[in-house]
């Protein structure tokens, strides 16, 4: 197996795209030095990222580029260098471009943000507090306040049926809404 098959297993997987040759002096040089120097562009990767995957995954690239450099007619001076700036750019890039997306382990959300049976039963008794200041409020003034809240009858239309007028129709659905908000205020509030 040449040094290169190691990166290029996936060649299989693509067989019409034509994989870059290493007939290049200079290819073959670093390819040779990243695979016999592999562990240690592997651990200087998993400094920056933290993870050997996502460095396995750097390598692969940065054995992608040597694969695709321009043909040059000079070498490098300094090949284990070179790769070794190659190699810590490319961590640093991934890095960056995986804080900009979210991990798919750390962004879990419940499809639902009313999901869970905490929240049920905080919601349930909330809305039995709410029946209970309800139920102390007069049957005239619920049946206005629950028409216009619920029902979505409007204002103006209560103020006929019940002859009363429009403002004090407000006023009713506004002490109503007030006091359920202070009482629901008090009962929640952290001891």
């Amino acid at each position: 197996m040449r040094p290169a098959d190691v990166f290029l297993s996936f060649g299989d997987a693509m067989p019409d795209a034509p994989l870059p040759t290493t007939e290049n002096p200079l290819r073959k040089d670093l390819l040779r030095v990243l695979v016999a120097r592999r562990e240690r562009f592997l651990c200087q990767a998993m400094r920056v990222l933290g993870s050997r995957d996502r460095a396995e995954d750097v390598l692969q690239d940065a054995a992608l580029r040597c694969l695709d450099c321009p043909l040059r007619q000079e070498q490098i001076a300094r090949p284990q260098a070179w790769l070794g700036c190659m190699v810590h750019n490319l961590a640093i890039d991934q890095y960056r471009k995986s804080k900009r997306r979210p991990s798919d382990a750390l962004a879990f959300e419940p499809p639902c943000p009313l999901a869970g049976p905490e929240r049920a039963l905080s919601d349930r008794q909330l809305l039995a507090l709410l029946e209970e200041n309800l139920a102390m409020v007069p049957t005239r003034n619920r049946r206005i306040f629950l028409d216009h809240r619920v029902g979505g009858i409007p204002q103006r239309d209560l103020a006929q049926r019940e002859k009363l007028s429009p403002a004090r129709i407000n006023a009713i659905i506004a002490d109503i809404h007030a006091s359920l908000q202070a009482n629901l205020a008090l009962c929640t509030e952290p001891r």
